[in-house]
């Protein structure tokens, strides 16, 4: 057999260097797919889903939702009352425990404006209730879970859903609140569209805050 100036076969010498030219244009082709990382694109795409849930879960869940929520006081007093019955009728669990989210609608005046917080005094006469309503720590989840309409199986991964909960929160804090709070002054009549939590074990206490969804001078 005819070998070659190197001691090896033309045909196997042949089928050598193509070998070597596809391996070539095989980690070519590789490293072109990775100039742009995959994984960043990917992420781009679930941030985007997530602030679009969240503008729809403003724009047109809360607000049917709401339009249903008990006001303050008369929520209060039957919570403090039937310790069953009401508790699930107007709290949503995510999970079995004794953690219960509410939402509540009324109008109130508000009574003290502090660094944190404000007090809002709702009801007249024997039906009265005072709330805090807090204006700088907006945290937790209470505004995404008290509607019991945006769930985990929804969403399929618990770091996206807790991430759909941070932007809730940072819509509230970055654009309810400031427009509220320029506004703000004690005795001025309010709107509050607000989210708690209650422990069942422990009852209506009086140091729970609200969290707002939204909030509006009237008066």
């Amino acid at each position: 057999m005819e070998k070659s100036d190197n001691g090896i076969p033309p045909k196997k010498r042949k089928m050598l260097v193509y070998g070597i030219v596809g391996l070539i244009g095989l980690f070519l082709l590789y490293h072109s797919f990775y100039a742009v990382p995959l994984d960043s694109r990917a992420k781009d795409v679930a941030d985007g889903d997530m602030e679009k849930v969240v503008a729809a879960y403003f724009s047109q869940t809360l607000p049917t939702t709401l339009a249903q929520a008990p006001e303050p006081c008369g929520l209060l007093k039957t919570l403090s009352a039937e310790e069953n019955r009401s508790w699930t009728q107007y709290g949503k669990q995510t999970n079995i425990g004794s953690r219960y989210y509410f939402l509540i609608k009324g109008e109130g005046v508000i009574s003290e404006i502090e660094k944190d917080f404000i007090n809002v005094a709702f009801g007249e006469g024997a039906e009265t209730c005072s709330l805090r309503i807090s204006t700088v720590y907006i945290f937790g989840n209470e505004i995404r879970d008290a509607s019991g309409k945006l769930l985990l199986q929804d969403v399929g991964e618990l770091s996206k859903f807790n991430a759909i909960s941070e932007l809730i929160n940072k819509k509230v804090r970055d654009e309810v609140v400031p427009e509220f709070l320029k506004q703000a002054q004690v005795g001025k009549k309010v709107q509050v569209d607000g989210a708690f939590a209650l422990n069942k074990r422990i009852g209506v206490s009086k140091d729970f805050e609200v969290v707002p969804i939204q909030l509006q001078v009237i008066d």
